[in-house]
């Protein structure tokens, strides 16, 4: 692999271009890191707005109709529904990990099982979320590289 890197002060913004003769696993891989960087997401906390980079977001949950974005310390409200932001998420290294909550993999340190066929995701800051059955296999298949 060539990589090369061109310094432009003059550039309005950073691209980014792969040229490979087709696109195997480690390039999917590196495509799933780069991604976030290109989006935010709108969170309020308070009356005041922000827009936070999805690199920062550890994860997003769902409770009692309102949808909370977190990161490592700071937790803002989202006006999105989980499922208008899952399609958007899905391709930015994001995966749904329960009915209530899509994770940042970017930010999981490990995960172990648990009963009932459940397992828990612990994250680099050291929280613990509960992954559903439902979504071990889609996780599984994510954190392999092969659907990215």
């Amino acid at each position: 692999m060539k990589l090369t890197i061109h310094e432009d002060p003059s550039a309005g913004e950073t691209e980014i271009t792969i040229r490979c003769p087709f696109l195997d696993s480690r390039l999917k891989r590196l495509v799933h890191q780069i991604r976030p960087y290109d989006s935010c997401l709108t969170g309020y906390q308070d009356s005041r707005q922000f827009q936070l980079p999805l690199e920062s977001i550890y994860y997003l949950e769902s409770t009692d109709g309102t949808t909370f974005l977190y990161q490592e310390k700071e937790v803002y409200a989202c006006r999105e529904t989980l499922a208008a932001l899952e399609p958007q998420l899905a391709r930015s290294g994001f995966a749904r990990i329960s009915k209530s909550c899509i994770l940042n993999i970017s930010f999981l340190e490990y995960v172990e099982p648990l009963f009932n066929h459940r397992m828990k995701a612990t994250l680099k800051n050291g929280e613990a979320l509960i992954i559903s059955r439902s979504y071990i296999a889609p996780l599984r298949e994510l954190l392999k590289g092969d659907s990215v």
